[in-house]
């Protein structure tokens, strides 16, 4: 039997969404349609997807689509290579036209994606989008006109640690730690919220504010390591300031060896009094803010 998941709009965004007009005839005067979401995640074994296409619109209206094959950077040659191909890691159902068709008060549309399903084979993840084209002369694209769609690899080695963790730091405080497939690499992990300030930066922001932390696994008890580099840039610079992540023990600040996270049954625990600091420079001076600073013992507990 096949699989049918349907990618919902958040209540965050749809929320949004209402909030930008606040009577129906609004919407009626500048028609127009859109994706709910700029981008969405979905598993190889997925099988038939339905990407919503909504209409803010009361006429008849054809819509026009077509899809983009990812590509990625190859890490021998540095060329770009495909990395979701049409027909080979998926396929549009049932619309070789291409065309989506609203009557006057139809607010949804959806086209439907087969996933090609690699399970069993280590392909790393991949890519595609849809793109809305044409939608007539009295219809407008609204501001999410593509939406890209990430096939996410089920055999990824490192995929029993990747999600989020609740982080509580020597003093009590807590937050979220999420590790997250890097997508070059299956030896090291996308640590996003070593800190409190960066916490869902990388997940929920698009903000590159993540540890680039490597993994190891032990021959005996098969249980992971993750070690984090003191000393470590942060990918995307924070209100034009780069950033480092120091170790920090409440009075010193380490800028060189690593630390490093052990697994255990409910999560992973990094011992010792060494948390870590996020320091920027500005004017010569290295800053922290309050929530930039952790103290060890750091424990992570998988929710």
């Amino acid at each position: 039997m096949k699989k049918i998941l349907t990618i919902l709009a958040t209540a965050a965004l749809a929320a949004s969404v209402l909030a930008s007009c606040s009577r129906k005839v609004d919407y009626t005067e500048i028609p127009f349609v859109y994706f709910n979401n700029a981008s969405i995640s979905v598993s190889e074994d997925a099988g038939i997807i339905e990407i919503p296409v909504m209409a803010l619109a009361n006429t008849e209206f054809v819509v026009t689509f077509e899809t983009e094959d990812g590509q990625k950077k190859d890490s021998n040659t540095g060329q770009m290579v495909p990395n979701g191909e049409n027909g080979k890691d998926y396929a549009i159902v049932d619309n070789d036209a291409a065309i989506l068709r609203f009557q006057p008060g139809t607010e949804q549309q959806v086209i439907k994606v087969a996933i090609t399903d690699m399970t069993g084979v280590l392909t790393g993840n991949k890519d595609f989008t849809v793109k809305l084209t044409t939608a007539g002369s009295e219809v407008s694209l609204g501001g999410f006109s593509s939406c890209k769609v990430t096939i996410i690899d089920n055999d990824h080695p490192l995929k029993a640690i990747f999600g989020e963790y609740m982080a509580t730091d020597g003093d009590g405080l807590s937050w979220t730690m999420t590790f997250a497939a890097d997508p070059n690499s299956y030896t090291q992990v996308f640590l996003d919220g070593i800190v409190p300030t960066f916490s869902g930066s990388y997940v929920g922001q698009g903000l590159r504010h993540y540890v680039e932390a490597p993994v190891t696994v032990d021959p005996v008890t098969g249980k992971f390591s993750v070690s984090i580099p003191c000393g470590y840039k942060l990918p995307d610079p924070f209100n034009g300031h780069d950033i480092m992540i120091f170790g920090y023990d409440g009075t010193y600040i380490y800028s060189s060896g690593y630390q490093l996270f052990e697994q255990t049954e409910d999560g992973f625990v990094m011992e010792g009094e060494r948390g870590f600091a996020a320091i920027y420079e500005n004017g010569g001076y290295y800053l922290a803010a309050s929530d930039a600073m952790v103290m060890g013992p750091i424990t992570l507990k998988k929710k």
